[in-house]
């Protein structure tokens, strides 16, 4: 590939992944966020919510769009701070199905909408296209929301066009959860969506759960595993896992390790919405480009 054609193919990804410029004092609406996919997806529109329910873990399992510093914390999961939520005056409060047991208790403070990606349809990208427009129009930012989609859509054309003619091994996607299992994505995950948008083969076949990934132990990841696929799991890995992970008999001896198929990515947020899809596109097709090269 030529270097212009490869400046714009990363230019491409780079824009997919940074917020567009600031819309908030276009439309004044001050948001609070219980879920980090709806803030990514803001902060990406150009309107960073207010606050964020552990903001002080972003880093750990999002880094990219980087959270503002404007960006309060209120609190831990279910356990968040009313006072603080209430202290930022939020024209609306956004929910999951998870944190959805708290709006009696948030709607004193203000609307409350729930966001919802994982559904029985498994189409977890589809369905973040689907609340993108729909957090855009809540927010009075649509044709923000249109906009940043269609160049969604250009930059997975993109790379799936690039990624055509060159080799595409399967891959493999997990998080470590100790030094024995891990979590291996496949049908109904955003990973699954994004390796169907980019022409790409996920290696693992069997069944997941509603959430998209099977918990699975070493032997079982080795048992299914194509000889000629590749290895891709995601930070954060602990620390303790690493040294354990070198010593084990049933990893050093898997043909992706052999290999040197075995790679690891930055955090990717598992369950984003488009930001998150993006972000793992863009790191899919730079490691497949320099395994090819």
């Amino acid at each position: 590939m030529s270097i212009d054609r490869r400046t714009l193919l990363l230019g491409i990804g780079a824009a997919m992944t940074a917020p567009l410029a600031p819309a908030f004092a276009a439309t004044g609406k001050r948001i609070v966020s219980l879920d980090y996919a709806s803030a990514e997806t803001l902060i990406s529109l150009g309107l960073p919510p207010v606050g964020v329910q552990s903001s002080d873990r972003w880093d750990r399992w999002v880094v990219e769009p980087a959270l503002p510093d404007s960006v309060e914390n209120i609190g831990q999961d279910l356990v968040v701070n009313l006072e603080v939520i209430a202290a930022l005056q939020p024209d609306f409060i956004i929910t999951t199905p998870y944190t959805e047991v708290l709006r009696h208790r948030l709607e004193i403070i203000a609307p409350v909408h729930m966001i919802s990606v994982y559904d029985q349809s498994g189409a977890p990208l589809e369905n973040a296209f689907r609340e993108t427009l729909r957090l855009g129009a809540l927010s009075g930012i649509e044709n923000r929301a249109k906009s940043y989609l269609r160049q969604s859509d250009i930059a997975f054309a993109a790379l799936k066009g690039h990624l055509a003619s060159r080799p595409r091994p399967p891959v493999t996607l997990v998080n470590f959860m100790d030094d024995r299992h891990v979590r291996v994505y496949g049908k109904s995950s955003l990973y699954q969506d994004v390796l169907n948008r980019l022409g790409l083969q996920n290696a693992w076949t069997r069944p997941t759960n509603y959430w998209g990934f099977a918990t699975v132990g070493l032997e079982e990841l080795a048992r299914h595993a194509p000889p000629d696929m590749h290895l891709i799991a995601f930070e954060p890995i602990l620390d303790a896992i690493k040294p354990t992970l070198a010593s084990s008999p049933i990893w050093r001896t898997m043909p992706v390790v052999e290999q040197s198929n075995y790679h690891v990515f930055p955090a990717v947020l598992t369950f984003g919405m488009v930001p998150s899809a993006l972000r793992f596109a863009s790191l899919l097709a730079d490691y497949l480009e320099e395994q090819t090269a």
